[in-house]
């Protein structure tokens, strides 16, 4: 299943990664005169980066097989962040157990192909194995809250992640300049580059933060960092789209006899990711919130736990594999 990378995906990894290193350059030259705490985050925040896209570029070079290993991996470190947050009791770990017996079989599904019965048999399989697991303890304590719980989290980070996979294994995506990687790298870099839009464009224009949208679940969250991230990643998917994708050949219905032309497709994805991405953040910060907990945890040193940075993704990776099933 794993046949040689193209030239052409070799050349575009190569681009991501230059295009890395001068950001890694502006980064340390704007350093040069901040404290010792801010230097050593963002530092820390920069070597997790390149761990990051390194692992990436790997599991992209390996095709279907080196992606499910990528995001599988993602899912379990996930987990084992998210369950201690709303599961407390002794009986819940056999229902969390449960998870990763979901996970395989979305890996084995995607791995053979069967993506209509992944479609469909999945998110049942992710209800029916976590309270089969909580009804065999026999204790009906708690039983709704936490099995509840686990079913949601189930649903984000094995079944929503597991949508990046799909993009490898439907025909929709086979063409494209670079095949099926050139809409996973357009879906991730759409997502990332949002968020630190989203981030860097609050920070210097909403750090006042009278225009909150969520001021008590995410108080960095303004509306100047969401239009400006809005306004870059709808930017760079234009940019990005006939690079990468073919988004560009399909047009959107509107009517029987009336559709958006292809150039309008990338606008109405960027927005999309936009949007979702920023959703998929502050829903992940509720979940934390509620939990009393800041950060997933400390495994990504300078940006906390594996929650906390594929929590955009839970949201944008579905949302766009449909976008593109919808469109084909």
């Amino acid at each position: 299943m794993i046949s040689p990378p193209s030239a052409e995906l070799l050349w575009a990894l190569s681009g991501i990664l230059l295009i890395l290193a001068i950001g890694s350059c502006v980064r340390l030259v704007a350093l040069r005169r901040s404290s010792l705490e801010l230097r050593t985050k963002r530092l820390q925040s920069l070597r997790t980066w390149w761990i990051l896209a390194t692992c990436v570029c790997i599991a992209l070079v390996a095709g279907r097989p080196g992606m499910c290993l990528l995001m599988a991996s993602a899912s379990v470190l996930a987990l084992r962040e998210f369950v201690p947050l709303v599961a407390s009791r002794t009986c819940d770990r056999l229902a969390a157990r449960s998870l990763y017996a979901t996970l395989l079989v979305s890996c084995i599904l995607l791995l053979l192909g069967e993506v209509r019965m992944w479609s469909v048999g999945m998110p049942f399989l992710i209800i029916l194995l976590p309270c089969l697991s909580g009804l065999v303890q026999g204790e009906p304590r708690g039983y709704v809250s936490s099995t509840s719980s686990l079913i949601y989290g189930g649903l984000l980070l094995v079944y929503a992640l597991s949508h990046t996979v799909v993009l490898f294994a439907v025909p929709q995506t086979q063409s494209g300049p670079i095949g099926p990687a050139g809409w996973f790298l357009y879906l991730l870099l759409l997502t990332e580059i949002n968020d630190i839009a989203q981030a860097l464009i609050g920070r210097r224009f909403g750090a006042h933060r009278r225009h909150c949208i969520t001021p008590v679940i995410s108080p960095n969250k303004t509306w100047e960092g969401f239009l400006g991230g809005l306004l870059v990643t709808v930017l760079l998917s234009v940019l990005l789209a006939s690079e990468l994708t073919t988004l560009t050949a399909f047009q959107i219905p509107l009517t029987n006899d009336l559709s958006l032309p292809g150039a309008a497709t990338p606008l109405v994805s960027g927005a999309g990711i936009a949007l979702l991405g920023f959703l998929g953040d502050i829903n992940m910060s509720a979940i934390k919130r509620d939990a009393g907990v800041k950060d997933g945890s400390q495994l990504l040193p300078g940006m906390g736990g594996m929650i906390d940075r594929i929590d955009s993704l839970t949201f944008t990776a579905p949302a766009f594999t449909w976008f593109v099933l919808w469109l084909a």
